[in-house]
């Protein structure tokens, strides 16, 4: 998703805090500022870490190579069901075109051709004979995007202090085990990686949120702004914002403040979001519900974020911000 629109401050509550650039409506997709280069990747380990990128956008980019040649920099993207790679990079590696598909961005479904990759890998982890389709890189902005497809199982570490990320197994005995006094679990519901939290709430709305780290503006759909106004009648819309995503195609988001979102535990306070029906929620089945999509303005804010998909939980590190609120 893309966004353009001027920053807007957010205040703290608690371990949550917000500076000028949290609310910033920039760019919301990867603008990789350097092609990728023929040389090695950095050597895998146990682990699957990655050292990251950070772009314009702030998204943590990662290496990876397809079919043994790279690397190429890829967006992971756990709102998204299929992987894509670009154009460029598909006719780079000479791949052959396959089937047609149809694929389903946040504002519109494209057409497009498939190629079967015969080998993908970032750190440790690795997928054979993966078929993805092709998007053109104007859209993309990025060599690809990793989807659920293949992070789906795992568990997504976001380092945002450290600017790395990590794909390992997940950690089922954690559900189990003494919180570590610097995090914050939030239990997550849903099935083949669409995962969300249902204890969350905007104002005293309640409301389903789920995490879409392509996305780098949060979104709520127009039923969550409906039930808003039903509960109080002075909310109003701020000013306008084009959203586009990565199939292309434009749709405006109206961009509203929120007082008070609460994701179980976590607390978020005065807020502005983008509030706009797209693809994605219907996707989701999230159409007819009180909605919101949390983008990466939110997540950066702590120095880490997981999302296991095996135990079905988000952690946040709330040292950083702990140590904020205590200078």
């Amino acid at each position: 998703m893309r966004a353009l629109l001027p920053p807007q401050w957010c205040s703290r509550r608690r371990f949550i805090g917000y500076g000028a650039a949290a609310m910033s409506f920039s760019s919301a997709f990867a603008q990789p500022q350097t092609p990728p280069q023929n040389s090695k990747p950095p050597p895998p380990d146990d682990t699957g870490q990655v050292a990251a990128q950070t772009d314009a956008a702030q998204h943590l980019t990662i290496d990876v190579m397809i079919n043994g040649k790279g690397p190429f920099r890829f967006v992971v993207d756990t709102g998204a069901d299929r992987s894509v790679i670009a154009d460029s990079v598909a006719m780079a590696l000479g791949l052959l075109q396959g089937q047609q598909v149809m694929v389903a961005g946040i504002v519109r479904t494209l057409s497009a051709q498939t190629v079967r990759l015969n080998n993908i890998s970032f750190g440790s982890v690795s997928r054979d004979n993966l078929v993805v389709p092709i998007l053109p890189r104007y859209f993309l902005a990025a060599d690809g995007y990793l989807g659920l497809d293949v992070i789906d199982g795992q568990r997504v570490t976001l380092d945002f202090k450290n600017r790395s990320l990590q794909i390992t197994e997940p950690r089922y005995a954690r559900m189990f085990g003494v919180m570590p006094p610097n995090e914050a679990k939030v239990n997550l519901s849903g099935r083949q990686g669409h995962l969300r939290a249902v204890n969350c709430s905007a104002d005293g709305v309640r409301t389903t949120a789920f995490i879409d780290t392509g996305a780098e503006v949060s979104v709520g759909n127009t039923r969550l702004y409906e039930a808003l106004v039903d509960r109080d009648p002075d909310y109003i819309k701020v000013g306008v914002v084009p959203l586009t995503g990565v199939t292309g195609g434009v749709i405006n988001g109206s961009v509203t403040m929120i007082k008070k979102v609460t994701l179980h535990g976590v607390v978020f306070e005065n807020c502005y979001i983008a509030i706009a029906d797209m693809q994605i929620f219907r996707i989701w089945d999230l159409a007819d519900v009180p909605a919101m999509l949390i983008g990466m303005n939110f997540l950066r804010q702590f120095s880490r974020v997981s999302i296991d998909y095996g135990s079905k939980e988000i952690r946040f590190d709330l040292a950083r911000l702990v140590l904020a609120e205590r200078t």
